[in-house]
Parts: structure tokens; sequence; C-alpha cells
């Protein structure tokens, strides 16, 4: 599984990271593959089997670790770096949907300790050293989408309007609207709402889920020689008021779950779930909550009640969600240079 994701590939038939509509969701183009990557891959490999036989501490934990240490090291190409963050990412996600639910809850809180420090670790290295180095390296720059000239705006409006627009379905929060059904892995925009006419009752919450079927990054034009590109929970985020007519956005914040889920389901369980069963899949346990680091914490109370999470499945991130699609941000930087 590490070679795969590093090389930018997956294998048909094996594809444990993969959240629904992931595949949809990358570039279509696919990057070559050179030999040297294969072999560091195999190295890469070899080296985490070492780890897993030699290390006391759990599995998902030495991987993780081993990942991030991978990502800081000078000898490692740029890109790779991106793919193992992006790696490391996936590990996390198998681990929270497929084997932290089978875990009594206090080694499950242990582990997951150990793991939100390392992906908060893995947050800095992306936004402190990886991200300045692309830009160094590849010109390519994941700006501010609220820091865009008029005209960059006026760009990313028309690809909302065009693109964007038509996939989006808000779904009210409120007493006459039950909390919405989260899919697993999709990333959410939770928006508070007011009416400029006290008349129309107090604030209530919005649910928008980020279309998947997309690439995570939207281009920009820029004439400062650079290639800029905007998250894409950024190019929905910036134009809530088209969505809400009317109403007065308060605040908007992003957040994603994951759900309990089966690793390796078989040939069986494929057919029973063929035959009207995969809705018990689709509803399974929320396991993990992630969501940014400005949402306040009556939201998040709010938020994790009415997903029942428990406080120990929540974590409060400091960078994107789902960074498993940095791999993505890798494929641009190989296609363009």
């Amino acid at each position: 599984m590490t070679q795969d994701l590093i090389d930018g590939r997956r294998p048909a038939r094996e594809r444990p990271f993969a959240p629904a509509g992931y595949e949809a969701s990358r570039p279509a183009f696919v990057t070559p593959i050179g030999d040297d990557a294969i072999a560091r891959a195999r190295r890469l490999a070899a080296g985490l089997k070492r780890q897993l036989q030699s290390s006391s501490q759990p599995p998902p934990v030495v991987e993780a670790a081993y990942l991030l240490d991978e990502s800081r090291s000078a000898d490692c190409p740029l890109l790779e770096r991106v793919r193992i963050l992006g790696l490391l990412a996936s590990v996390l996600d198998q681990y929270f949907a497929e084997q932290a639910p089978d875990l009594i809850d206090s080694t499950r809180q242990e582990i997951a300790v150990q793991l939100d420090g390392l992906l908060e670790q893995a947050l800095l290295e992306l936004n402190l050293s990886i991200l300045p180095d692309l830009k160094r390296e590849f010109g390519i720059v994941i700006g501010d989408a609220k820091s865009l000239e008029t005209r960059q705006r006026n760009h990313v409006r028309r690809f909302f309007r065009q693109q964007l627009y038509p996939m989006l379905t808000p779904l009210a929060v409120d007493p006459g609207h039950p909390f919405p059904f989260i899919s697993s892995h999709s990333i959410n925009i939770l928006v508070h709402l007011s009416s400029p006419d006290v008349r129309f009752g107090p604030l209530s919450y919005a649910r928008i889920k980020v279309p998947q079927l997309m690439s995570r990054f939207v281009e920009v034009p820029s004439e400062a020689g650079e290639r800029l590109y905007i998250w894409s929970e950024d190019a929905v985020a910036g134009f809530l008021d088209e969505l809400f007519p009317g109403m007065r956005i308060e605040n908007a914040f992003l957040f994603r779950v994951l759900r309990a889920s089966n690793a390796a389901p078989s040939g069986d369980e494929l057919e029973a779930r063929s035959r009207g069963q995969r809705h018990q899949q689709l509803a399974s346990p929320v396991v993990r909550l992630e969501y940014e680091a400005a949402m306040p914490d009556s939201v998040i109370e709010w938020l994790a009640s009415h997903l029942s999470v428990p406080a120990t499945y929540c974590f409060r991130s400091d960078g994107p969600l789902a960074m498993l699609q940095l791999v993505d941000l890798a494929n641009l930087a190989q296609a363009g240079n």
C-alpha cells in the first residue's frame, strides 16, 4: 500500500484508502512513474516493515511516525514528501474507520492521542516546510481565497456558478428540518445563518457537502509568475451568499466525519449490499469528527451531539482536512514541470 500511493497509483482491486467518490475527484492525467521512484518506494516499504517488527508501539502509531519522519527527510524528493504526507493521512483514516471501532475505549483513546499528535506535526510540516518548498521549486502556491484580487475572484465566481453551484444542495437544520445524514469522508461546510428581519426567528444552521466529483485544487489565473490554486472547499465557502439569498451569513466552518467501515468486504458482502443492504454501511456510527481550528466550542458541542460523537473522537485541525488528497497536488506539480 505504501508503494502504490507514493507512486501515484493504486491497484485496481485494492483501494484501502480511497473513500467513496475519491477516484472521481482525482485529476484525469496520469503521471509517469520512474525507476528511481519505484526503488525509493520499495525502500520506504522495507523500512516500515523493519520498524513494525522492532517496535512495541501499536502498528498505526509506528506507521504514522515512520511516514512523518520520511516526509521530513532532506534526501527525499519534494513530490514524494507530499505523497508521503497524503499516505500518512490515509493510514489514519483507515485506522479510525476500520480498526479503532473494534478496540476497547481506553486503548482506542490512548492510540488516538498519539495519532492526533502526529497529525498535528504533519500539518506543521505541510504548512511550514512543504508548501513553501513547492512554491520555490515548482512555482505552486496554495492561496487564501479571501486574499484574491478582484479579477481572480471573478474567475472563481464563474467557476462556482458553472461547475459547483449545480452540484450543491444546502440542507437546513432547524426545528422544521432534522439534522441531515453526513456521509463518511465527505468535507462539509456548516453555515450559521440569520435573517435581517428579526420576525423570521433565531439563528439557524445549514449544511453543504463539498462536491467530491472534482479536483481538490481549483486553479486561479495569476500574473505573478506562479501557479496559483485554492482549496475546492474555499471555492464553495467564498460564495455562500449566492446559496442563501436574503439571509445573513454569520459564520461558516469546515468539518469532516469518518464512519465505521468493514476493512475488506467479501464477495458475498458486496452482493448483499447490491441487494439493498448498503444503507446499513452508510448509516454506521461516526468514529471521528474533524473540524477547522476556528470552530467555537459551542458549535463543536452542538455538532458532536447531533452526530453522537464523544469528545474523545473529535480532532481540531490547524490545516486542511482530508490531507490524503495531497497526491493530487503532487500530480499537478509533476504534470506541469
